[in-house]
């Protein structure tokens, strides 16, 4: 009988290197370690940690982690239409690594009671094993712009249905400054949590003091569950005892570390011009004091998850305003947020984004770079044509909301210079594909392919008089196993004197035989390893990739489109000699099913290729 390595093999290694990838980074700096040639195809996008909803601002927010994928459900607001009663969606996206985003569509809609008739917003979302079910709470508001929690519960993440016993939660209008016929009635942004044995809800909320309509105080509210459906006052969290008691202490989220217990909450700063994420600690749970508050960063509705032991991801909502239009637009910025002196301080490494995948970088050019979003479109040149949210432009500064680099539609100009080089990698594939824009100087401004060792250019491209990037191909199967480097030089400041780049991919020739070994080795010999083939093919969508192993091995299988990117691969597992199967459920690594059509597979046995095939997939 056949052995299953996995179920589902979904997991792949980049949620883990965005995690720890910083801090490894630094470590080798520090000890100046050799950095190792990557092995394998290699891509340089320029892609950053942000969410961003084309169009839309992207408002109260949550992330959770699912087989290795990420999920953001969040609320929006058109940028051309802002205004809290226009909140009338929550929208659910997915990505492998933070970095890049699959919208995936609404989730809920407003109405068609008249409780959340109106708008929805401040999504919080927990999985519940008692109930085996996922649970979302979230903010329903009603034509007076009154606010109310409301459920909703899904089996899948994908489809929710509202809770038959919606509002689950109304605070009592004597003990709370809420009414349920006054307009803008507060009591928003649900937070879940489990403590002692028990669900836990934290909301933005007010004390009525002095009676009836009396005072506002401004307080973070508590409720408590044993079933995320039926829900019970448990009074105040924290009571703002600070200068400004009546404001709103918004989106608001507890953890504890070490022996502290943390509050994170908005609150509307007449100090700043934004509403700041703000923070109080303690040694005692509920014993804060506003007096120790401190603003952590200038973005504002934050949410603190820890997806792996130790590493805490910071998530806020950051803001731009586009020059031309006037509009405000508003993304999920993350970075890594840490807890040091057993839990008393927390700091936020903000490292160079280009330290992602560029060894080097140089010169007044990489300053603000990746640049964020079209950034020459928004001061009125022409659009630059990006893919995704992230490229290189030399007289480009701005870096996105929230980096401290430039603002938006700002440029350096032409008389920036500078220069990026990657990390070494070895030349496995049979093409390159890149955009390119920017001035013609083939010898001052350009992007080139180097032999690392020689340290003499292989190929380049330079731009064509036009911002607006294009596509090049390199055919780089002349140099298939050499040890190369991609370089960006801006080495002039005359006219047009900058260069323009993103996607730089390297792919296989799917109708050739590169890839066959992507170590530059021999094939391993067809006796250690007989493909089986997959089997369903077609796949409708699951199908097992199976082969008989003559001796123990490493083995792991890669999934490749037609164009020879990477969509899926499995894990690397240690197997004994005998008939495996590994099972790929048609999805990518974005977790969503891919297209109908012909995709490659590669059995890898040892780090080496081992057989090949083609698998048909179906929905």
């Amino acid at each position: 009988m056949a052995r299953g390595l996995q179920t589902h093999l979904t997991i792949s290694s980049i949620p883990r290197s965005f995690l720890w990838g910083v801090w490894l980074f630094l470590l080798a700096l520090a000890s100046g370690l050799f950095v190792q040639p990557a092995a394998g195809l290699v891509k340089f996008d320029f892609e950053q940690k942000y969410f961003v909803h084309p169009q839309r601002q992207v408002w109260d927010f949550c992330v959770i982690e699912h087989d290795d994928v990420f999920h953001i459900f969040y609320h929006t607001i058109l940028e051309s239409a802002p205004g809290a009663a226009n909140a009338d969606t929550i929208w659910h996206a997915t990505s492998p690594d933070l970095y890049h985003w699959s919208i995936l569509g609404p989730v809920l809609t407003v109405g068609p009671d008249w409780w959340d008739g109106q708008a929805i917003w401040a999504p919080d979302v927990v999985w519940d094993p008692d109930q085996n079910s996922w649970f979302m709470a979230y903010t329903g508001v009603d034509d007076l712009m009154v606010q109310r929690t409301c459920f909703a519960q899904s089996p899948d993440l994908g489809v929710w249905t509202k809770s038959l016993s919606n509002p689950v939660f109304e605070p009592d209008s004597l003990v709370y400054f809420w009414s349920p016929t006054e307009n803008w009635s507060a009591f928003r942004d649900p937070f879940l949590f489990e403590m002692d044995g028990q669900w836990n809800m934290l909301s933005t909320s007010g004390l009525r003091l002095g009676g009836y309509p009396g005072f506002k105080r401004g307080i973070v509210h508590r409720s408590t569950s044993d079933d995320l459906i039926h829900w019970s006052d448990a009074g105040v969290f924290f009571e703002h005892n600070g200068e400004i008691r009546w404001h709103d202490l918004e989106s608001s989220q507890y953890l504890q570390r070490g022996d502290w217990y943390h509050l994170f909450f908005t609150e509307q700063d007449p100090a700043y011009t934004d509403h700041p994420t703000s923070h109080i600690a303690s040694l005692t749970l509920g014993n804060w004091d506003m007096a120790d508050r401190e603003v952590i960063d200038l973005g504002w509705a934050a949410e603190i998850d820890s997806f792996d032991s130790g590493v805490d991801i910071f998530s806020r909502l950051a803001k731009g305003q586009d020059p031309g239009t006037g509009n405000w637009f508003h993304v999920v910025r993350f970075d890594t947020l840490l807890f040091t002196d057993n839990g008393a301080n927390l700091t936020i490494p903000m490292p160079h984004p280009l330290a992602r995948n560029w060894a080097s970088w140089t010169g007044g050019a990489t300053l603000a770079n990746p640049t964020f979003g079209d950034n020459s479109a928004l001061r009125g040149d022409e659009p630059c044509g990006l893919v995704g949210n992230g490229w290189f432009g030399s007289k480009e500064y701005y870096q996105g909301p929230l980096s401290g680099n430039g603002s938006p539609g700002s440029a350096l100009g032409d008389v920036a210079l500078g220069t990026l080089t990657s990390h070494p990698f070895i030349i496995t594939g049979d093409y390159f594909r890149l955009l390119v824009g920017g001035g013609y100087y083939p010898e001052t401004c350009y992007v080139a392919l180097m032999d690392a060792d020689a340290d003499s250019v292989l190929l380049r491209e330079t731009g064509h008089g036009s911002e607006t990037m294009t596509e090049r191909i390199w055919d780089v199967r002349p140099y298939r196993g050499m040890l190369a480097v991609i370089t960006i030089v801006d080495a002039e400041q005359g006219s047009w004197g900058h260069i323009n780049v993103d996607e730089i991919e390297e792919y296989i020739d799917p109708l050739s035989d590169a890839g066959d070994d992507e170590l530059g080795e021999e094939p391993t010999s067809v006796t250690s390893l007989q493909d089986l083939g997959p089997r369903p093919n077609p796949a409708n969508p699951a199908t097992q990739i199976r082969f008989l192993l003559a001796e123990a091995g490493r083995v792991q299988v890669n999934i490749y489109d037609l164009r020879g990117r990477v969509i899926w691969r499995s894990l690397a597992v240690d197997v004994q000699a005998g008939q495996h199967y590994v099972s790929w459920n048609g999805k990518g690594l974005d977790g969503q099913l891919v297209a109908t059509g012909v995709y490659l597979y590669r059995i890898q046995l040892n780090n080496r290729i081992a057989s090949r095939g083609k698998i048909s997939f179906v929905k």
